[in-house]
């Protein structure tokens, strides 16, 4: 799963751990990114990630210390945020969070590529079948057993279901719910009908047209 998603790191940006701070700058400008995998002696093994951020931050509160004198290995962020290629794409997503990307290893922990939020948006994009897609369904429910099965059911009566996936409640107050995103067949009449079905049995929704 993950390795269709990879950047290979042939195609990458990489910085040698040997580099000194003024030239990881001038590699990062000269190509117009906030960060590079840093990367061994070997070109093999992945040792983190450096942030031009960083580098300028030291900078302005130390603008006596000459940078070329000043290793990247100090500077280096997320060295233990990796995924390998086995893993499932939901552990990747996990783990990824907030990062620009997360580097991906192989079984010899050998650096192999990154995949960056981009390539995960259009995954989920491809996956949940948003070209054939027409309505967005929410349906706030009440965690019943066997809900989601009666709700899934009673939508087949009027169409198929492109894609599914539930959300349990959270600390943000929001309720417990199912989102459904049906197909861009189903007119506006039947998509009514639909709806006046689950509220008639009780459902709380919240809908929107995609396409």
């Amino acid at each position: 799963m993950i390795q269709s998603l990879i950047i290979p790191k042939k195609n990458l940006v990489c910085i040698p751990e040997s580099c000194n701070c003024l030239d990881a700058l001038s590699i990062l400008e000269d190509n117009s990114q906030r960060c590079a995998p840093v990367l061994d002696a070997t070109n093999t093994l992945y040792r983190g990630n450096i942030y031009r951020y960083h580098i300028y931050q030291y900078h302005f509160h130390h603008p006596e210390v000459d940078l070329r004198t000043l290793p990247v290995t100090p500077f280096l962020k997320n060295t233990t945020r990796v995924v390998h290629e086995e893993d499932s794409f939901f552990k990747m997503f996990f783990s990824m969070a907030d990062l620009p990307y997360i580097a991906v290893l192989n079984q010899q922990n050998s650096f192999v590529g990154i995949v960056n939020h981009s390539q995960m948006l259009d995954f989920f994009s491809q996956a949940l079948a948003i070209d054939e897609a027409g309505w967005l369904l929410e349906v706030q429910t009440i965690g019943a057993k066997g809900e989601l099965s009666k709700i899934a059911k009673l939508i087949n009566r009027h169409c198929d279901i492109t894609a599914c996936t539930t959300f349990e409640q959270t600390e943000y107050d929001t309720p417990s719910r199912c989102l459904f995103i049906l197909p861009n067949y189903l007119d506006q009449l039947s998509f009514n009908l639909l709806v006046r079905d689950l509220t008639r049995r009780g459902y709380m929704i919240n809908h929107d047209k995609i396409n």
